[in-house]
C-alpha cells in the first residue's frame, strides 16, 4: 500500500511536471524563436556538465545508502551528514572550474553566469534524503509549490527573446529556492553528534561508480546539444531540444515509477528478499511496456499535427526529428527497469557502467558524421541507436540472473494493442485538425488501446483489473 501511495504522490508530481512544459513550451517557443531557444539549450547543456560534476553521482548513491540505513537513526544521521559534506566539497570544486571555463573559453557568458546559480544550488539539494526515506509527499508538494511560482513568473516577465536572461534566472533561482525549502525536514534527523568521526571521503569512490554512468548517459542526452551548437547551428539545437523534451516529458510517467521503486528494491536487497525484488521487476516491466508502446505509437501518429500546433509553424523541422526520436521510448523503458530497479539496487554497478559506457561510445562515434551531415535528425538517430544498445546490452548482461523470457512473455499483446490504436489514429489524421482533432485522437486512441488490451488480456492488465474491482467492492 505504501508503494502505491508513494507512486501516486510521485506520479501526480510527474504529471504536473509534464503539464508545466506543455503550458510553457508553446509560449517560450513562440516568444523567443529557435535562435534564443537554441542559445538557452546550448548554455544549459554546458552548465549541466558542471552540475553533474558537482553531484558526482551522490544523488543516486545517497538514495540507496539512506534506504539501506533508514531504520537506524544513528547510522542515518552519520550517512546523511557525510554525504552532504562531500556534496559541498565536490560542488565547490565544480563551481571554481565553471568560473575558469567562463573566463577563458565561455561563449554567451552572461547566460552561463546565470546558470552558475544552479550549480551552487547543488550544495542544498537533499532530495536524495527524502527519496531514500520514501517521503515523496513532502518532496512532491514543496516542489509543486515552487514550480507554480516559477510558472507565474515566466508568464509575467518573459515577453520577448530579449528576456532570455530573465527566463534563465527564474529557472536557476527557482532550483535554489526549491532545494532550500527541503531543509526544514533535516531537524528530524539532527546534527551530527561526533563531527570528528565523520568520514565524508569514504563515499567518494562508490559515488564515482554511479557518476560514470550518469556522465556517460549525458553524452547522448546532453552532449548532442553541445555538438549541434558546434557542428551545425543554434537553430538545430532548438529543433533537437524541442523534440527531446517532448519525448522525455512523456517518458517521465515511467521515471516516476522507477523513483519510487528504487529505494523499495534497495531495501528488499538489504533484507535478503530476492523473490520480492524479482516480482517488483516483473510487474514494473509489464507496466512499462503497457505504457511505452502506446506512447511511442501515439507520438508517431500525432507528430505531424502536434508540432505546428504545439510549438508554432517555424518549428516544422521538429516533426521528423520527433517521429524518429519517439522510437527510443521502448529501449529507455527497458533500461530504466533493468538498470535503475535491478542493477543499481543490487550494487551491480560495474555491469551498469559497462552498458552505459558502451552506449555512449557508440553515440560519440555516430554523432560527428550524423550531426555534420543531418543536423538535428542525425542527433536523433544517434541517440535512438545508443538507447537501444544500452537496453540490449543490459539484458545480455543479466540473462543468466533473471528469466528474460518470463519478463517479456506477453510483450506482443501490448504491441498489437498499440498497433490497433496506431491504425485508428492514422485514419483519424485524415479527418481531424487542430487541438480538437488532437484531443479526439487521444480519447479515441486510449479507448481503442484498452479495448484491445481487454481482448488480448495480458496477465498484468488482468491483475490491475482485479485490484480495481477489489478496491471498489
Amino acid at each position: 500500500m505504501k508503494i502505491i501511495k508513494n507512486y501516486l504522490y510521485n506520479f501526480s508530481y510527474q504529471i504536473f511536471l509534464m503539464i508545466v512544459p506543455l503550458v510553457t513550451m508553446p509560449y517560450i517557443a513562440r516568444v523567443m524563436g529557435p535562435n534564443a531557444l537554441g542559445i538557452n539549450s546550448y548554455t544549459y547543456s554546458i552548465s549541466y556538465y558542471f552540475i553533474l560534476l558537482g553531484v558526482v553521482g551522490l544523488t543516486t548513491y545517497g538514495q540507496r545508502e539512506v534506504a539501506y540505513v533508514r531504520d537506524n537513526n544513528a547510522k542515518l544521521r552519520k550517512v546523511f551528514w557525510e554525504i552532504e559534506i562531500l556534496s559541498v566539497l565536490t560542488t565547490g570544486v565544480s563551481f571554481v572550474l565553471f568560473v575558469v571555463y567562463i573566463l577563458t573559453l565561455g561563449e554567451y557568458e552572461v547566460y552561463l553566469w546565470a546558470y552558475s546559480i544552479a550549480i551552487v544550488a547543488n550544495i542544498l539539494d537533499i532530495s536524495w534524503l527524502l527519496t531514500g526515506l520514501e517521503k515523496f509527499g513532502i518532496l512532491s508538494l514543496r516542489n509543486l509549490l515552487i514550480k507554480l511560482i516559477m510558472l507565474a513568473l515566466i508568464f509575467s516577465f518573459v515577453k520577448t527573446k530579449e528576456d532570455l536572461l530573465i527566463y534563465i534566472l527564474i529557472n536557476s533561482i527557482g532550483t535554489l529556492v526549491s532545494n532550500i525549502s527541503l531543509w526544514p525536514y533535516v531537524h528530524k534527523i539532527g546534527l551530527p553528534t561526533q563531527i570528528k568521526k565523520l568520514r565524508p571521503l569514504v563515499h567518494l569512490k562508490p559515488a564515482l561508480f554511479l557518476f560514470i554512468p550518469q556522465l556517460s548517459i549525458s553524452l547522448y542526452t546532453v552532449l548532442n546539444k553541445v555538438m549541434l551548437g558546434l557542428l551545425s547551428s543554434i537553430d538545430e539545437v532548438a529543433y533537437f531540444d524541442s523534440s527531446d523534451k517532448i519525448v522525455r516529458i512523456s517518458f517521465s510517467v515511467l521515471i516516476s515509477l522507477s523513483t519510487v521503486l528504487m529505494p523499495v528494491a534497495a531495501h528488499a536487497v538489504s533484507s535478503g528478499n530476492s523473490k520480492g525484488l524479482k516480482s517488483i521487476l516483473k510487474y514494473s516491466l509489464s507496466f512499462s511496456m503497457m505504457i511505452a508502446f502506446p506512447m511511442m505509437f501515439g507520438i508517431v501518429a500525432l507528430a505531424d499535427n502536434l508540432v505546428p500546433l504545439f510549438l508554432g509553424e517555424q518549428y516544422g523541422a521538429v516533426t521528423p526529428v520527433l517521429i524518429l526520436q519517439s522510437i527510443m521510448i521502448m529501449p529507455m523503458s527497458i533500461a530504466n527497469v533493468i538498470g535503475n530497479q535491478y542493477l543499481v539496487p543490487t550494487n551491480k554497478i560495474r555491469i551498469f557502467n559497462f552498458t552505459i559506457i558502451f552506449g555512449s561510445i557508440t553515440n560519440l562515434i555516430l554523432n560527428i558524421p550524423m550531426i555534420f551531415f543531418f543536423g538535428a535528425l542525425g542527433a536523433a538517430f544517434s541517440v535512438v541507436i545508443s538507447e537501444t544498445i544500452v537496453a540490449f546490452s543490459q539484458l545480455m548482461q543479466v540473462r543468466k540472473i533473471l528469466n528474460i523470457a518470463e519478463l517479456f512473455e506477453e510483450w506482443y499483446k501490448y504491441f498489437f494493442a498499440a498497433t490497433a490504436m496506431f491504425i485508428i489514429l492514422i485514419i483519424l489524421h485524415f479527418f481531424t485538425r487542430g487541438w480538437l482533432g488532437i484531443l479526439t485522437s487521444l480519447l479515441v486512441g486510449i479507448f481503442v488501446y484498452f479495448i484491445a488490451l481487454h481482448i488480448l488480456s495480458p496477465k498484468f492488465y488482468k491483475l490491475m483489473l482485479m485490484k480495481v474491482k477489489k478496491n471498489d467492492s
